[in-house]
């Protein structure tokens, strides 16, 4: 098997954004990821009401049809980039809730809620953070290793931006890109925040499409020994 020069690569932002900050470094990302010719950008926007809850007039059977339209479009995507503000130290409920209900949602269900791992909806997928606070030290990185730490346990592969050189100078974040938002939670991003924010775009559509390429060289390659090894085990002894 050989990855298709004409294929794509399917990068889903997924955010929630309550004053437009969030919202802003979102298509920031986007942005950046949009600089790969052959990536095609989806945003999702997370509700405050949990997926699993039906919207005022609708009923059960339209809410399981939303759900699983969600679903799709996290379980369709080649690399997730999540996005939440930082509250106490982590990420906002409904970005968490809305991974724990799509990770263990089925029907019939078949999966045990309090095990979203079995499922491994997310497994192998890129995966990156970009978060807001109000101040420099109101728990930024606390809230970019909560949204990578759920990436791990679903078995995703964690991409930051890592250090930047100049080493002591730069102050492009480590774990994901990063905004003070001010004691309002209004105050937008500065031309240095959103700069960050592109670039992890970019840097996440680019290992995406390595990742891609090399996983399909690779199944080629099990290919080949599996069906040399077939015709070895025919050979008569």
């Amino acid at each position: 098997m050989v990855f298709e020069p004409s294929k794509t690569i399917r990068i889903l932002i997924v955010y929630y954004s309550r004053f437009g900050v969030i919202e802003r470094l979102a298509e920031c990302i986007a942005e950046g990821a949009r600089e790969e010719e052959r990536a095609e950008i989806d945003l999702l926007k997370v509700p405050d009401r949990p997926i699993e809850e039906p919207e005022p007039g609708s009923d059960e059977t339209e809410m399981a049809r939303h759900r699983a339209a969600i679903l799709n479009r996290l379980t369709a995507a080649d690399a997730l980039i999540v996005g939440s503000p930082g509250y106490f130290g982590s990420m906002a409920s409904p970005v968490k809730r809305l991974f724990e209900d799509c990770a263990t949602a089925s029907n019939p269900p078949i999966t045990d809620r309090t095990r979203p791992w079995r499922h491994f909806r997310f497994h192998n997928k890129i995966g990156a953070a970009f978060t807001a606070t109000g101040t420099p030290h109101g728990g930024n990185e606390q809230t970019l290793h909560s949204i990578l730490t759920m990436f791990m346990h679903f078995g995703m592969i964690v991409v930051t931006p890592g250090q930047q050189q100049p080493i002591l100078e730069n102050e492009t974040p480590v774990y994901g890109s990063t905004a003070i938002s001010g004691a309002e939670g209004d105050r937008m991003p500065s031309p240095a925040e959103e700069d960050v924010a592109r670039a992890l775009g970019r840097r996440v559509a680019e290992i995406t499409m390595s990742f891609k390429i090399g996983s399909a060289e690779w199944a080629g390659i099990q290919e080949k020994r599996r069906r040399a090894h077939a015709r070895g085990s025919e050979r008569p002894g």
